[in-house]
């Protein structure tokens, strides 16, 4: 398993990600995890216009990327995960699934999420989520480009309530 990082983005794939992550990790594999996006021809299909050359995209559900991850399918391939929670997270490690670290990029204001960044907001359960893979020795970091300083979770929720 050769997960090189992890990103929670509620947009999951667009420029930001096929262009500037691309180019900063070299992935071999874009690895969309998404319970309902998966089920939707036509978003996944509009996903996969924006796959960069050179570069293979898995758009499929949590069941599916356990499995394929335990069947040992990307062995030999340098995987980018991009999903919408950090849930989803969780129960690929809990599967046995190694994450290398966590990078928070788009996580919309709505109504019950506290702002922590600019493009980052959370609720109580996401914190609860983030906080139970950062237990688990995984480094959490806000870097909405990478061009940008990152900024440890940690310090970003400090001072805030959740609700």
């Amino acid at each position: 398993m050769t997960v090189i990082d992890a990103r929670v983005d509620q947009r999951l794939i667009h420029g930001i990600v096929v262009n500037q992550w691309n180019s900063k990790l070299n992935p071999k594999r874009f690895m969309v995890i998404d319970d309902v996006v998966s089920h939707q021809p036509e978003i996944k299909d509009s996903m996969r216009l924006s796959k960069p050359a050179g570069t293979g995209m898995s758009i499929i559900d949590t069941e599916k990327a356990i499995k394929n991850f335990s069947n040992g399918n990307y062995d030999a391939q340098k995987v980018f995960v991009i999903v919408k929670e950090p849930e989803t997270l969780i129960r690929l490690m809990d599967s046995g699934v190694e994450i290398p670290g966590v990078n928070l990029g788009i996580v919309f204001a709505e109504d019950g999420r506290t702002n922590i960044s600019k493009f980052v907001s959370l609720n109580q359960k996401e914190v609860d989520d983030l906080k139970e893979i950062e237990s688990r020795g995984v480094p959490i970091r806000i870097q909405y480009v990478p061009e940008n300083s990152s900024i440890s979770f940690d310090k970003a929720i400090a001072n805030h309530e959740f609700k």
